[in-house]
């Protein structure tokens, strides 16, 4: 006989059906263990949910934004978990958790309770069912069945210099026409490569209203308005070694400014083509014309970028300062009442169409920026930090032209001439949120920082070194604590032609050559540029409402330190 090979069909066709039997007994209890590692996972992220919303409440509290309603349509948690869970999480004024709702493509949680809803209930006293009611989020909209957080907003040109917002800044985005949006975080709300850039408000200690994502920001609630400078390195262009002025007019130095976004710092690399930034006035350390650097007015303050007054200081001339600045008080201001010469950091406005705050010496300048908010690090504008907006209004993500001069005799905030060099006058000018307003601003749009032509002159904080305690600044420039809100110059300096001690970066003397016609010119659309010399130590730039031609964000000239009813200042914020 021959041996046997295999099993016969019948004996195959037996095991088969004990096998099936096997799976049909086996089968529900494996279903049974996926029900039920999808519903503990589920629980997991609703918990995670909670304790999100918990942190996120907090912060919202500390800024003095209450915020008691949280969902995964306008008001989004940041979660670590997975993000296909639909949710919504209401908190009472005692901050406790009393509603929350959430589903994903299986399973559902709803849970009441006016008392609270602690964490560890969830999945007990609150059972997972199976999904199939609709959720609606914090404004009655229904959402999605497993809608997928959205992440936040971010723009790849940047580079990871996107803005950073701080305890009390709202994210905006604004119409041509000058009306604030609550942004949403996940949302378009900037975009250099379209010259857009970000936007950001701070509201005033009484607002009439609470706001949320999405919202429309009532101007009457608005105390201040930012633009966020993204950090970034340039192409040096010119190396800024003028002493003197040229014998007759030199060809125009204008040329777009190239700059990459960035965190990165440079470094010296000749193979790439760039050097370490060497932040001290008259040097030039390993920099040579081509090499990129990283802008200094990132450096001393270490940050991803800053955030800068979208318009020129101005004065609440209310009787209380904490309340909203409506029409009709401002209607009864006056430009002679925004001439204050006191610490009152607490009446600092950043507004449109309102008087700059002018007529104080250059210490209490000082002192009221720095003590605007000192948890956003907030300081008067350095040198440096102006002119990284000035180069940054030259490159492709901005204007590449002068900006349109504020001409308005008044000294009232975020106005335009009519025509491109605009003398002065009290009617031939015209508002921000005007198209013609608009060429006022770095960007040629409303998103841009106005302003840095005309208007008020701005001091700087910046200073000739051992020249310039006798403006009362004795105090600051001697103290630490300040080093890091101050822009040095060299002691050698002799003259208001000392361009070569510049610092690279500080829009002064890489704008040269310079020569003398009417007043001393840059070859950069002729603004005047006057460097700080010992008895004029402190710089101030931009120009102001009358001079025409020779203003600009690309003006420099120097001062006393001393109050003058035509001198302002800027703010800027490091949070």
């Amino acid at each position: 006989m021959k041996n046997r090979n295999g099993f016969t069909l019948v004996e195959l066709l037996a095991v088969i059906a004990i096998l099936a039997i096997l799976v049909i007994i086996a089968l529900p209890n494996v279903l049974k263990m996926f029900r039920e590692a999808k519903v503990n996972t589920f629980t997991r992220e609703v918990q995670n949910i909670i304790r999100s919303a918990e942190d996120k409440y907090v912060s919202s509290s500390i800024g003095n934004k209450e915020i008691r309603c949280f969902d995964s349509s306008t008001n989004v948690l940041n979660l670590d978990g997975r993000s296909n869970i639909s949710y919504v999480v209401k908190f009472n004024d005692k901050g406790q958790i009393i509603e929350i709702s959430a589903r994903d493509e299986s399973n559902e949680l709803i849970a009441n309770n006016t008392n609270g809803i602690e964490r560890e209930d969830i999945g007990k006293k609150y059972k997972v069912e199976s999904a199939k009611t609709s959720i609606t989020d914090c404004k009655g909209n229904q959402l999605i069945d497993g809608e997928k957080p959205k992440t936040k907003y971010t723009e790849s040109e940047l580079n990871g210099a996107d803005p950073v917002l701080g305890s009390g800044m709202i994210p905006i985005m604004l119409s041509d026409t000058g009306v604030a949006t609550y942004a949403h975080e996940y949302d378009e709300w900037y975009k250099y490569t379209e010259k857009k850039w970000a936007n950001a408000v701070i509201l005033v200690d009484s607002p009439s209203k609470e706001y949320t994502e999405g919202d429309t920001i009532l101007e009457s609630d608005i105390r201040a308005y930012f633009v966020w400078i993204p950090k970034y390195s340039y192409r040096i262009f010119n190396l800024g070694n003028y002493e003197g002025l040229e014998g007759s007019q030199p060809e125009s130095q204008i040329k777009e400014i190239e700059i990459e976004f960035g965190t990165r710092t440079t470094v010296n690399d000749e193979e790439k083509k760039e050097c370490a930034s060497p932040m001290v006035s008259g040097e030039t350390g390993d920099c040579d014309i081509g090499d990129l650097m990283t802008h200094p007015a990132f450096l001393s303050i270490p940050s991803n970028g800053f955030w800068v007054g979208k318009f020129e200081t101005g004065y609440n001339q209310n009787g209380d300062s904490s309340q909203p600045i409506t029409d009709e008080n401002v209607a009864t201001w006056t430009t002679a009442n925004a001439q204050v010469n006191s610490e009152k950091p607490s009446n600092i406005i950043v507004k449109p169409t309102v008087y700059s705050w002018r007529g104080a010496k250059i210490y209490n300048l000082f002192m009221n920026a720095y003590n605007f908010n000192r948890s956003l690090d907030s300081h008067m504008m350095k040198n440096t930090e102006w002119g990284a907006v000035a180069y940054l209004s030259h490159s492709k993500y901005g204007i590449q032209d002068a900006v349109r001069i504020n001409n308005n005799s008044k000294y009232l905030t975020g106005y335009a001439a009519n025509s491109k060099d605009g003398a002065s006058s009290e009617t031939a000018n015209t508002k921000w949120n005007t198209t013609t307003g608009h060429l006022a601003s770095t960007t040629g749009n409303i998103t841009g920082v106005y302003d840095m032509s005309g208007g008020s002159w701005e001091y700087m904080a910046a200073y000739i070194e051992e020249t310039a305690k006798s403006s009362g600044m004795d105090s600051i420039i001697t103290n630490s604590t300040y080093n890091k809100y101050l822009d040095k110059y060299s002691k050698s300096v002799t003259s208001n032609r000392s361009y070569k001690y510049r610092i690279l970066g500080d829009a002064t003397g890489e704008l040269g050559p310079f020569w003398y016609n009417e007043y001393y010119q840059s070859t950069w659309y002729a603004d005047n540029s006057l460097f700080v010399e010992p008895t004029y130590p402190w710089f101030f730039r931009g120009g102001y409402y009358s001079d025409a031609t020779p203003a600009g964000q690309f003006y420099f000239n120097r001062q006393t330190g001393e109050a003058y009813s035509y001198t302002g200042f800027r703010l800027v914020l490091k949070p």
